[in-house]
């Protein structure tokens, strides 16, 4: 049984009904409201909840159950192209030594080193792993989070897809009630404009809540997960060719072609 699917219809049938309630029934004033019109308790659990439901019938409970984690490495800097230089120029020193003194000779280097990643890959070198067999085993691992990365950046691309969805099934929810209130006798038309401007709060919400939160938080993710990924591919590259004994100027040559042309130079002047 897929728990997560069915915690999320109850929670989008059951934002639906509140707003079906707050919109037909006199539940919608005694709800909070304020803000000269623009905070509307109704409206936000109608965008909120139905996007929280659609996104837990879209992943699984594992998935939702990091959603913090994910949420929290919007705050951690991004990896610039000084790092990957750096990275560069430590692996260049310690092919000089593998090439002086063996590949066991770099065992002090490699214990120096603060990346897990790039510990773990010269190990594999310093086990006496082949080149080949190096890239497939790295390679591997960084398919693996790479898919890991894509899997949380699309948990907001799916709020970003649902929140303007549900912020329309809100408007017309409120425009539904509204017109079905016209004509009547007593008709006060600063309700009606009143009612107008409350159906369209939902929009408004779904609206922000995806241009200003879910969209760029996607993005950000993203953008940090190609940039992690471009770094590890440099890391398999320059243990691989370690591990072939490749000579250091061609090391930093290979190198050269993972930097754009100003950054070549600060690899030059290493």
């Amino acid at each position: 049984m897929d728990l997560a699917s069915i915690i999320g219809f109850v929670i989008i049938v059951a934002s639906i009904m509140l707003t079906i309630l707050a919109s037909f029934t006199g539940l919608g004033d005694a709800l909070p409201k304020g803000g000269g019109g623009l905070l509307d308790t109704a409206s936000f659990i109608c965008v909120i909840g139905g996007m929280a439901g659609a996104t837990f019938v879209t992943f699984s409970m594992a998935n939702m159950g990091s959603f913090a984690k994910i949420f929290g490495q919007v705050m951690k800097p991004q990896m610039e192209s000084n790092q990957s230089i750096e990275m560069m120029q430590k692996l260049i020193e310690i092919g000089t030594e593998a090439r002086r003194g063996g590949i066991l000779s770099v065992e002090p280097l490699v214990a120096q080193l603060d990346d897990p990643f790039l510990q773990k890959a010269m190990q594999l070198a310093v086990d006496g792993r082949d080149a080949d067999e190096i890239r497939s085993t790295l390679t591997g691992e960084l398919t693996f989070m790479s898919n890991r990365h894509d899997t949380g950046a699309s948990m907001f691309d799916t709020m970003n897809k649902y929140c303007p969805a549900f912020g329309m099934i809100g408007t017309l929810l409120g425009l539904i009630a509204m017109l079905g209130n016209m004509g009547g006798a007593g008709m006060d038309i600063s309700a009606l404009t009143g009612g107008m401007a409350t159906a369209l709060i939902t929009t408004l919400y779904g609206s922000v809540f995806a241009n200003c939160l879910f969209a760029p938080v996607c993005d950000n993710l993203k953008s940090k997960s190609k940039a992690e990924a471009t770094y590890r591919e440099i890391a398999i590259e320059g243990v691989a060719m370690i591990a072939s004994t490749t000579p250091p100027p061609q090391m930093r040559s290979r190198f050269q072609s993972f930097l754009a042309p100003q950054d070549q130079d600060a690899l030059d002047a290493s």
